[in-house]
């Protein structure tokens, strides 16, 4: 279980910090909840403690974790599906995993794609929410600031072109 000072991701928002655990009274409810600062977009989370599984809640990627990641920029792209509507499905769940080798292939494969043709807005979207979901917690696996975890990733990038 977790406690108030662990850094922890939470996926589709990102990394942050339980600065405290409180009990809220809901609809006549009473339940408790971590309290989580997320500094990349700057946001206050309140999840209740009894769905942290559910949501998907996980701690903080190890280096391991990382250096598993960073080899995905190498690999080969995926199949990205042609069609606009198909291809944001298939992105957007893998986000929702809050897998950082997931969050990874989103940005290998929409990078790749936007070396071949013009990114639409949903596709720039996507990419761009991929890219604040691995800085955010980049910012908090390797203990930098935001432009340092921004160069970390942009590094990546480069290597893969």
């Amino acid at each position: 279980m977790y406690q108030v000072g662990d850094c922890v991701f939470y996926p589709m928002y990102g990394a942050g910090f339980i600065h405290s655990l409180e009990e809220k009274e809901i609809l006549g409810e009473k339940q408790w909840y971590f309290e989580v600062r997320i500094d990349h977009p700057l946001m206050n989370v309140s999840i209740p403690v009894a769905k942290v599984d559910s949501l998907g809640i996980r701690c903080i990627s190890d280096e391991a974790t990382l250096m598993l990641a960073k080899a995905i920029f190498q690999e080969e792209c995926g199949d990205i599906p042609s069609n606009p509507n198909t291809r944001q499905q298939l992105m957007l769940g893998k986000l929702k995993t809050g897998d950082i080798c997931m969050e990874i292939q989103v940005i290998r494969d929409l990078s790749n794609l936007m070396t071949r043709k013009t990114l639409g807005w949903s596709d720039k979207n996507m990419l761009n929410n991929a890219r604040k979901l691995v800085i955010s917690e980049l910012i908090y696996a390797r203990n930098v600031s935001p432009e340092q975890a921004t160069e970390l990733l942009n590094d990546s990038l480069v290597a893969l072109n």
